[in-house]
């Protein structure tokens, strides 16, 4: 999960970066034009190796230069990355970082000029391109220095921290001390030190599932791994990121990384894909559509509330406790579409549940109302959940969310579920919504958390269009 805020910071980083390629250009060709009306204006103070310029009323429109927009945005992050400035963030590597920023100015500098002399670009100033390489190295360094005082704040903040708990041997503790430093200036937090020394299966998945956590680190003492499989296992059923010192495992779920701690190898076990790329699409995906559907839907969003504050008593919204990715609660909202003391009566109702398992739900709820029977048979109650996505509680797809007391019944295997954030639809919805069997509901998620691509995202999505403009949601 600390790779998680690394990618966060990534993300930014890289929108950043294209931002100030662009405000670069912006600035240098400001700055050439106010040398062309030094010059043009018979100021002596000019370097005598300036190349002679006439006023842009004459030439070097700014029309000509558009093009250039969007090419600095995508060519210096390119350069960048050629690099590895975009690999996961040190803070403690800014003078590497600032070495990284002039190489890559220098040669999309040098590919820009190219580029201009070998098409005869002749209304592009060279003197532009040349200060926009010198203004986007100073702008770079400029960020970095601010960049990593914000994140090293940022990460002191108690709401930014990240949780741990380590399960360390004695004579492993030092090591697992060294990695939790390693990563210090990214908010990590250790809540709870554990013995390796006899710690059961049983004992080990309740210390994880009373509290928040988002990583675990395990460090057994040479020849006292016969513990460590078993640990390993109820981590991954628990969908954790976790992080051992030792060399022993095949992971049977999740995805494999490794790198090095003072000459220790360490593997980390993602219960989810680190496809930064396909990560960061799906996540401004998900923001935008969100952002678009609200704008566009308000004045639907508004009938609706209308609609069910003339057909029943009580509040538009709902807004319910929900378990999110790593076991967080949130408070997700709706559309009411049931009465409104619905919660004090579905101790009566337990009994007559259609689902087996944790889950609950009635085919003919009595406790609907007319209205709400019409919003849920067309989902159109849970369309307030994109506010949810928009600030980032929710993704479109995903995993249903479901309530703490539910949580509370979940078999081992089945809190994986909490392994990646929840979303308004997922691949249980299209696949026969609560027709299906609560362990096939629960599989179908797991298989989606297993099989993530940002093209079986494409294809839900699809399928819940049809699923909703043909009234089969329940």
């Amino acid at each position: 999960m600390i790779r998680e805020r690394q990618y966060v910071f990534l993300r930014l980083n890289l929108l950043l970066d294209m931002a100030l390629a662009m405000l670069a250009l912006v600035a240098a060709y400001y700055t050439r034009s106010l040398l062309a009306l030094l010059l043009n204006g018979g100021v002596d103070v000019l370097p005598w190796w300036l190349p002679e310029m006439v006023p842009y009323d004459e030439s070097h429109l700014l029309r000509e230069y558009l093009w250039l927009f969007p090419t600095c945005a995508v060519l210096w992050p390119l350069a960048l990355n050629r690099w590895g400035y975009y690999d996961l963030y040190d803070p403690r590597h800014t003078r590497s970082r600032r070495v990284t920023i002039v190489k890559a100015s220098f040669l999309s500098t040098a590919l820009l000029i190219l580029f201009i002399f070998v098409f005869k670009q002749q209304f592009i100033a060279r003197v532009v391109i040349v200060g926009m390489g010198i203004w986007i190295t100073l702008a770079l360094w400029l960020k970095e220095s601010i960049m990593r005082r914000v994140l090293v704040r940022l990460h002191q903040q108690p709401e930014y921290q990240h949780a741990v708990v380590v399960v360390a041997d004695e004579q492993m503790s030092a090591l697992a001390d060294r990695l939790i430093e390693h990563y210090r200036d990214w908010g990590v937090q250790v809540v709870q030190r554990l013995p390796w020394q006899g710690m059961q299966a049983d004992v080990f998945a309740a210390a994880l599932t009373q509290q928040p956590v988002d990583e675990v680190i395990l460090a057994p003492a040479p020849g006292a791994y016969a513990a460590a499989p078993t640990m390993l296992y109820v981590c991954e059923q628990l969908g954790l990121t976790t992080r051992i010192i030792v060399d022993l495992y095949q992971p049977l779920i999740c995805k494999m990384s490794t790198e090095i701690i003072d000459g220790a190898p360490v593997i980390e076990l993602h219960p989810t894909t680190r496809n930064f790329a396909a990560l960061t699409m799906k996540l401004f995906f998900d923001r935008s559509v969100a952002a678009l559907l609200l704008l566009a839907g308000l004045p639907f969003l508004l009938v609706i509330a209308l609609g069910i504050r003339l057909t029943s008593r009580g509040p538009v919204l709902i807004r319910q406790a929900r378990v999110g990715q790593s076991g967080r609660v949130f408070a997700m909202v709706k559309f009411r579409s049931m009465v409104a003391q619905a919660e004090t009566m579905r101790a009566a109702l337990e009994q007559a549940n259609e689902l087996q398992g944790w889950a609950f739900k009635l085919r003919h709820d009595p406790r609907i109302t007319p209205f709400g029977r019409v919003l849920r048979r067309f989902s159109i109650d849970e369309l307030p959940q994109l506010w949810n996505v928009l600030i980032g509680d929710m993704s479109l797809v995903g995993p249903r969310p479901a309530l703490p007391a539910e949580v509370d019944k979940f078999q081992l295997w089945e809190r994986r579920r909490c392994s990646m954030k929840p979303g308004m639809t997922g691949l249980w919805q299209v696949s026969g919504r609560t027709q299906l069997p609560n362990a096939d509901w629960v599989a179908c998620d797991l298989k989606y958390i297993d099989t993530w691509s940002p093209a079986l995202d494409g294809r839900i999505l699809l399928k819940t269009i049809w699923v909703v403009i043909s009234g089969q949601g329940q």
